[in-house]
């Protein structure tokens, strides 16, 4: 509990300096744009990206002290910020009760088309995640009680348009195809970098941890 209230304070502060609360300009209709949104989920609990905020040009982000709290997933604090050519998301207090998944602090960044994910205190049915995982790395759990769950640390796609999206969380889980999205940027190369969609380079493989996280309680 100590790490989550110093994770919630440590990214509130780093959110001070000129930070917008509330709402934020969206980028213009057609401009590659970046953005940014703190959590989703999908299926019968489905939890809309809030925070959410996009630019093409000045940065603009939002936060929120305290998310719709469901049964499904809920956060402490949520702060997201996106420009030009560059993102980030930062959640704390993170937990997904049903798969037994806590953090104290998650966050993803782009920045030119570049991506990353850090992790602290995340624990899946107990057992610690990497707090700096590759790209794609996928942790397969059996959580007893509910079965399998896939779950893929520093999720990063190519998206159509070339620009990058990394998510730091990506939790799927065999109830109705419920998912669960936890610190998610996207972004695209400056116009010194600049490509056509799909021409840029291919976001890495996935990296399959080598064994099993059985959960027994």
């Amino acid at each position: 509990m100590r790490i989550a209230r110093l994770a919630a304070a440590s990214l509130l502060a780093a959110a001070g300096g000129g930070l917008a609360l509330g709402a934020a300009p969206a980028a213009a209709d057609g401009g590659p744009g970046a953005s940014a949104y703190g959590l989703t989920a999908t299926g019968p609990a489905a939890v809309p990206p809030a925070p959410a905020v996009s630019s093409s040009s000045g940065t603009v982000g939002k936060r929120l002290l305290r998310t719709p709290r469901t049964k499904l997933l809920s956060a402490s604090a949520l702060d997201v910020r996106a420009a030009a050519n560059r993102s980030r998301s930062r959640a704390a207090g993170v937990s997904v009760p049903m798969a037994r998944l806590t953090a104290a602090a998650v966050s993803a960044a782009c920045t030119n088309g570049t991506g990353s994910a850090r992790l602290a205190g995340a624990v899946v049915g107990g057992r610690r995640l990497a707090s700096a995982p590759p790209p794609n790395t996928t942790v397969p759990a059996d959580i007893e009680g509910l079965g399998r769950v896939a779950l893929v640390l520093n999720r990063q796609q190519r998206l159509p348009d070339g620009r990058l999206s990394v998510t730091a969380v990506e939790l799927t889980l065999p109830v109705k195809n419920t998912q669960v999205r936890i610190a998610s940027a996207t972004c695209g190369r400056g116009p010194a970098g600049g490509h056509e969609g799909g021409g840029g380079a291919e976001a890495p493989a996935p990296t399959p941890v080598r064994r099993d996280l059985p959960v027994t309680g």
